[in-house]
């Protein structure tokens, strides 16, 4: 297994919780867009890219390229991610705050604190995030060569962004009963062609 970050101090403690669980795992420094050549040119038979790593991201048909040439033929991307119709709403409740359709320019915010802890006092708190609309990521995968072999979004997340979530399981959260369900998150499997 090979893991890859942009951020030193997550590759140390990645690499040093594998050593304590005997796991064998490499873990690599660097921007994701540089993934082939940090990688030395390996390909794998699965790639994964979690929850919260896309709106990171600037050039999502960027990014699709370079998962399709990491990835072995025959093997495949999973991708699991917040559902980009999540962002439309604010952080408060449901109400609609947010376009949709991102437009050229990411969105900016200045706020203290990280998604792991609101409280927790922080110097560098401008980010930058864009929405990658599920149309659009879905498009990027398939232009990169890959077949899409399933899609699923699901009325559940695994993050409390809104105080209205109800926990409903050990890591789930869902609106309350008798809201409308709508997507939360979404995953989505595509395989790079054997021949």
């Amino acid at each position: 297994m090979t893991g890859l970050d942009f951020s030193g101090p997550a590759v140390e403690a990645a690499s040093g919780l594998a050593s304590e669980m005997g796991l064998e795992a490499t873990f690599v420094q660097s921007d994701v867009y540089e993934a082939v050549k940090a990688t030395g040119g390996r390909t794998f038979d699965i790639v994964y890219t979690g929850r919260g790593a896309l709106n990171w991201l600037p050039d999502i048909e960027r990014w699709a390229g370079v998962v399709a040439e990491l990835i072995k033929p025959g093997g495949f991307l999973y991708l699991t991610e917040f559902h980009p119709f999540t962002e439309v709403f604010g952080d408060d409740d449901l109400s609609v705050e947010h376009d949709y359709f991102q437009d050229e320019e990411p969105r900016v915010w200045d706020e203290p604190g990280t998604y792991a802890d609101f409280e927790a006092e922080t110097v560098h708190n401008v980010t930058y995030e864009w929405n990658h609309t599920l149309g659009k990521v879905i498009s990027a995968v398939i232009t990169a060569g890959l077949d899409v072999e399933l899609l699923h979004e699901f009325d559940y997340t695994k993050f409390a962004r809104w105080p209205i979530l109800e926990k409903t399981g050990f890591d789930t959260y869902r609106l309350p009963a008798g809201t409308p369900r709508i997507p939360l998150m979404y995953s989505l499997r595509a395989r790079r062609p054997a021949g």
